[in-house]
């Protein structure tokens, strides 16, 4: 009990120091409604960070055309489990990925159980009511059963579902363990926050020691491990802004990766993020070309046969001249909507300079593939 005690000690004084240089803006906020029917006129989306409003919404409305999601998930430590939570403002005309409905407010939750079995549910709001202190967010989406809280400096994140009627109660609670970051760079005022053309992102909790207590359709749902929470947004159709899309994230040892490719569908050009932080201190936050390669690893590969996709192989280039090679397997699939899109969840290994193996690492990873809808 006195390791574990320490061990919790450091973590605290970890998320401490990591979030000391975040602004203290607590006040009162600033709340937007969004309402369940789309905004008849045009929208505008923010592209430039601000010293605050980091995790807040990006859209000065929401109508058929644009999208806003924040995304939530988990991977538990042996890799079995995984929960992802969506909250979306958005239609289908704008996210061709949720339900066909008329309501803009909806929570799309997704459940990989122990056997390897999934499930999936759909929530509609009547509305949803965001409110934003300093860098952080709150939301309820009013008579979903669904809503998180967000701390100014990020520090933690609760997402809460109680909607029985739908087979899902349960709490999903975050601890940050690295700094937040916009694609190509810190949390800091003047940043780029488009990841490439009309896809905004930020990352408010690249990492994080998670805790899900769930009981979904009267069966225990329950893990600790890693977890995660960022958010994208655009004016326009997320379907039209991309050919391929590949996103991961992972902890490996006392290392945060998150990592981004996108093949833009507006220019044809593809863009890049790549993001490294330990101890609380973010090694590399970039979207240089540059900055990390990424190549998937095949098996049974032969002449006439690329073989079955086992990972990728990283490589990335922190700021102090260091490499990091990382390799990612994968483990379970935890969405297949093939050949649109597929999350998977899997296992890390990698070394620093070639040294020592880091094992036992864990990550989730998707892939979005529009090439034939373009």
């Amino acid at each position: 009990m006195k390791l574990l005690g320490i061990y919790w000690l450091l973590q605290a004084l970890v998320v401490s120091a990591l979030h000391a240089n975040v602004p203290e803006l607590r006040g009162h906020g600033h709340t937007q409604t969004v309402p369940s029917k789309p905004f008849p006129g045009n929208v505008n989306a923010n592209t430039i960070s601000k010293h605050d409003n980091l995790d807040g919404p990006q859209l000065s409305a929401v109508n058929e055309s644009s999208y806003e999601w924040w995304y939530f998930d988990a991977v538990s430590t042996d890799r079995l489990s995984s929960l992802t939570i969506v909250f979306f403002t958005a239609l289908a005309s704008g996210f061709a990925f949720v339900d066909l409905t008329p309501d803009v407010t909806v929570v799309g939750i997704d459940f990989l159980f122990p056997n390897g079995t999934t499930n999936s549910i759909m929530l509609k709001a009547d509305e949803a009511i965001i409110t934003t202190v300093g860098q952080g967010a709150s939301a309820v989406f009013e008579n979903s059963g669904a809503k998180w809280t967000g701390t100014f400096d990020l520090s933690s994140y609760a997402v809460e579902i109680n909607a029985p009627e739908s087979g899902i109660v349960g709490t999903f609670d975050l601890k940050s363990l690295a700094p937040a970051h916009y694609a190509c760079g810190k949390a800091h005022a003047g940043q780029r926050m488009m990841v490439a053309p009309n896809i905004g992102w930020s990352n408010a909790i690249p990492d994080a020691a998670g805790e899900v207590d769930f009981e979904v359709n009267g069966e225990k749902f329950q893990f600790n491990g890693s977890a995660y929470h960022d958010h994208n947004w655009g004016a326009q159709p997320f379907q039209d802004a991309i050919i391929f899309e590949h996103w991961g994230r992972g902890r490996l040892g006392n290392y945060s990766i998150v990592w981004f490719t996108v093949s833009s569908a507006p220019d044809g050009r593809g863009y890049r993020a790549i993001y490294v932080a330990a101890h609380g201190h973010v090694l590399t936050a970039s979207c240089s070309n540059k900055s990390f390669s990424l190549a998937p690893l095949y098996t049974n590969r032969t002449a006439s046969s690329e073989g079955t996709l086992d990972g990728y192989a990283l490589e990335v280039n922190l700021d102090s001249g260091d490499v990091l090679s990382i390799r990612v397997h994968i483990q379970q699939v935890a969405v297949d909507a093939a050949p649109l899109y597929v999350r998977r969840i899997g296992s890390m290994v990698g070394r620093l300079n070639g040294g020592e193996i880091i094992r036992d690492g864990v990550a989730l990873f998707e892939e979005f593939d529009l090439s034939d809808l373009q």
